[in-house]
C-alpha cells in the first residue's frame, strides 16, 4: 500500500464534539529500579543476551470476580514470548522468579514532588500497589505494579484549568526488540528497561478541544518534568498516549506516541475513521441490516480456491445486502477490508494475506465461484479465510463480531499508531476495572512528608510563566534546552516588561556559547548577574562573548571589575569606539552629530554622555564650542 501524502483535513472541532486527555509516561531518575537494586540502564544495541527463556500468560480474575474483556482478547492471541537478558542490570526480580524488594523510596517522594507541582490537592496518606494485568508479554508477571500518588491536579493554559485527574507511580515495561506478533505468534523483549521508575500523568479529557491545544498540553507538561528535574531524558523515556472521542463516536486510545508534534495528525487520522465509520452505520441502517443478518454460518468454498495446501481449509460467511462497504474508505489509503482484517490477523495470527473479501477478491480466489456456493443474491457480500479449520473459525466468528460492531458505530479499543502514515490499527480492546487488583507481595508504604512545601519556591512552573508573561511554550522549551530557565525565571519576575528582550539575550548567549563549544555552569548567579547587567544596560552585548569566555575560564562574572573596566577610556575601548564610527561614515554619507552620538549610545550604555562627547571631540567630529 501506498503510504498517503500529507493532507489538510480543515475540521471544525468544535462542532465535531471533539475531546481529548493525555496519558504521559515519563522515566523517572533514580539509583535503582523501582522493585529491585538493579541499575536503571539499558544496555547498549549492540549487545549480546546473556541468556533467554520464554512464557505462555493467562488472565486472572479482577478484584469484583470477573475477567477483563481487554485481557481476553490479548488470551486470544495466545503470544510465544521470548526474553533476553542481561546480567549487569536484570535480577531474578524482573525475570518473575522473586517476590519484589521495598519499593524504591527516592521514587515515591518525587511522586509526591510531582504531584505537588501539579497542584494535587488530594495526596494519598499510604502508597498501595495495585496489580495492571498486561497480557501481551511485555511484564513477566503478566501485571504492572503501579500506585496513585495524588488526584484532583490542574495546570492552567491558555486562561483556562486543565485538570489533571491522576499522578501515578509504576515501573516501566520491557521494550520489544522484535515485531513477529502476527502470523508466527511470538513477540521478543529486553528485559533491561523492566521495572525503570515511571510516572503516569493523566489529564481529563473534557478540557481539550482541539488537537493543537492538547499538543501544547502535552510540552507544556514534559517541559514541567525537565524543569523539575526529576525525569530521565533522552529517546524513549517520555512517551504519551492519546485518548480521543468524538460525538457520536467513541473513547478510542492512540497507543506509544513519542513525537509530540505529530499528535494532531494523528488526531484528526483518528476523527476521520470515527467520522468514516459512523457513515458505515448509517449506510447498513439504511440497508435494512440487522444483528440477526450478521451469522457465523460459515460454508465450506475449498473448491474455489487456487493452491489451497493439503493441512488447509476455506471457509467463507455470507454477509446480506453489504455489497461495496469492503471499499469504504476509513482512514487515508486505508479501507474497511484493511480495517477488519488487521484486527483478525493480530487477534488469530493468520496472514492477511490468507483473507479476502468480495468487494476486491485476491487472486488464489474465484469469486464467481463462490457466490455460487453460498447462493447469494447481487446486492450481498462475503468474506473468504483461508488456513487450519481451527484458525478459520476463529477468525470468522472475529469478523461477525467485527461487523456487528460496525452497526452501532465506532468500538471503544486501543490502537497502536503508524509514525508512516499516521493510521493506526486494532491492538485491544478498551481495558476495565477488572484489569486491576491488589498486590498482595508489596505492604503498604507510610507517607510523613511536608506536602504544601514540597516544591521549592524558585522553581517557577513552565505554564504559569506562559500564562503571565509573552512567550509560547516552544520558546520556554528552547530555554531550557540550552540550560537558561532557571535565570530566565528569576529575572523576568524582576523585569516583566523585558521578557522579549530577555529571550534574545538568553538566544545570543547560547549561539556563542556553543560557538566557542563553552558549557554552561549549573551555579547560574554569575549567569543571571550578567542577563541583569545587559537588561539594565549596566554592560553592553557587544561585550556578551568576551564575558562569557571569562566566566568559562574563571568560574565567575566579576561584575564590579568589569563594570570599572568598562568605564575607563583605555586604550582597547576608544580603539573600539573609532571602529564603530568608521564603520557608521561608510554606512552613511552624510550622517549627523546627533544620530553618530545615539549610535555610540547604543554600542557602549556604560560610557557616559561626557565620554562619548569628549571622544567625538578628540576625533575632530565635533568642534570645541
Amino acid at each position: 500500500m501506498q503510504e498517503p501524502s500529507a493532507k489538510s483535513f480543515d475540521y471544525n472541532y468544535k462542532e465535531l464534539g471533539f475531546c481529548a486527555g493525555l496519558e504521559i509516561h515519563a522515566q523517572l531518575q533514580s539509583e535503582r529500579k523501582l522493585f529491585c537494586h538493579c541499575l536503571p540502564e539499558l544496555v547498549p544495541a549492540t549487545a549480546h543476551s546473556d541468556y533467554h527463556f520464554e512464557r505462555y500468560f493467562r488472565p486472572v480474575l479482577g478484584e469484583l470476580g470477573d475477567f477483563d474483556a481487554g485481557m481476553l482478547v490479548e488470551f486470544e492471541k495466545q503470544y510465544r514470548v521470548i526474553y533476553e537478558t542481561y546480567g549487569d542490570n536484570i535480577c531474578t526480580y524482573e525475570m518473575d522468579e522473586t517476590p519484589p524488594f521495598p519499593p524504591c523510596n527516592e521514587t515515591i517522594t518525587k511522586g509526591f514532588l510531582l504531584a505537588r507541582f501539579l497542584n494535587c490537592e488530594s495526596p494519598v496518606n499510604e502508597v498501595l500497589f495495585n496489580r495492571k494485568q498486561y497480557l501481551d508479554g511485555s511484564i513477566t508477571t503478566g501485571f504492572q505494579r503501579t500506585t496513585i500518588i495524588a488526584r484532583d491536579g490542574f495546570i492552567n493554559h491558555r486562561n483556562k484549568k486543565i485538570r489533571i485527574n491522576n499522578v501515578l507511580i509504576e515501573e516501566d515495561a520491557a521494550r520489544r526488540v522484535n515485531f513477529h506478533d502476527r502470523a508466527s505468534r511470538t513477540v521478543y523483549y529486553n528485559l533491561d528497561r523492566l521495572g525503570i521508575p515511571l510516572t503516569e500523568i493523566i489529564t481529563n479529557h473534557l478540557d481539550c478541544h482541539d488537537p493543537f491545544t492538547l499538543q501544547n498540553i502535552g510540552l507544556v507538561l514534559g517541559l514541567g518534568l525537565r524543569v523539575l528535574g526529576i525525569a530521565r531524558r533522552g529517546i524513549g523515556t517520555v512517551r504519551q498516549d492519546v485518548n480521543i472521542s468524538i460525538t457520536g463516536g467513541a473513547r478510542v486510545e492512540l497507543k506509544g506516541i513519542q513525537d509530540i508534534d505529530n499528535i494532531p495528525q494523528y488526531c484528526d487520522h483518528e476523527i476521520t475513521r470515527q467520522l468514516a465509520l459512523l457513515e458505515l452505520m448509517e449506510n447498513l441502517k439504511k440497508r435494512g441490516i440487522k444483528k440477526s443478518d450478521f451469522q457465523a454460518n460459515n460454508i465450506d468454498v475449498s473448491s474455489a480456491i487456487t493452491n489451497l495446501g493439503d493441512s488447509e481449509i476455506a471457509l467463507a460467511v455470507r454477509l446480506s445486502k453489504c455489497k461495496d462497504i469492503f471499499l469504504k474508505e476509513v482512514q487515508p489509503g486505508k479501507q474497511f477490508a484493511e480495517e477488519l482484517f488487521d484486527r483478525i490477523e493480530l487477534i488469530t495470527g493468520i496472514s492477511m494475506g490468507n483473507m479476502s473479501q468480495s468487494d476486491s477478491p485476491q487472486k488464489w480466489l474465484d469469486s464467481h465461484r463462490v457466490r455460487e456456493i453460498l447462493n447469494l443474491q447481487i446486492d450481498d457480500s462475503f468474506v473468504v479465510i483461508r488456513g487450519t479449520q481451527k484458525s478459520v473459525i476463529h477468525a470468522l466468528s472475529r469478523t461477525i463480531e467485527r461487523m456487528n460492531k460496525a452497526l452501532v458505530g465506532v468500538p471503544e479499543e486501543t490502537r497502536r499508531i503508524n509514525p508512516k502514515t499516521f493510521n493506526s490499527e486494532f491492538l485491544r480492546v478498551i481495558h476495565g476495572k477488572d484489569r486491576m487488583y491488589s498486590d498482595t507481595d508489596t505492604p503498604p508504604v507510610s507517607i510523613s512528608l511536608d506536602y504544601p512545601n514540597l516544591v521549592p519556591n524558585d522553581i517557577i512552573p513552565p505554564w504559569e510563566l506562559g500564562e503571565k508573561y509573552p512567550i509560547s511554550v516552544r520558546e520556554l522549551i528552547f530555554i531550557e534546552k540550552v540550560n537558561f530557565y532557571p535565570e530566565f525565571s528569576y529575572i523576568i519576575q524582576k523585569f516583566p516588561k523585558s521578557c522579549r528582550k530577555l529571550l534574545g539575550l538568553i538566544e545570543r548567549a547560547s549561539h556563542y556559547m556553543e560557538k566557542q563549544n563553552l558549557r554552561k555552569d549549573k551555579n547560574s548567579l554569575s549567569y543571571r548577574k550578567l542577563l541583569v547587567d545587559l537588561i539594565t544596560k549596566r554592560v553592553s552585548k557587544d561585550f556578551l562573548e568576551e564575558i562569557l569566555l571569562e566566566i568559562n575560564s574563571s568560574g565567575e562574572y566579576n561584575r564590579e571589575k568589569r563594570l570599572q573596566e568598562l568605564t575607563n577610556m583605555d586604550d582597547d575601548m576608544y580603539r573600539r569606539i573609532k571602529v564603530v564610527i568608521a564603520d557608521s561614515e561608510k554606512q552613511s554619507d552624510e550622517i549627523t552629530i546627533g544620530k553618530l552620538f545615539g549610535i555610540l549610545k547604543t554600542h557602549f550604555p556604560m560610557l557616559t554622555s561626557e565620554q562619548i562627547h569628549s571622544t567625538l571631540l578628540k576625533e575632530g567630529k565635533i568642534g570645541e564650542n
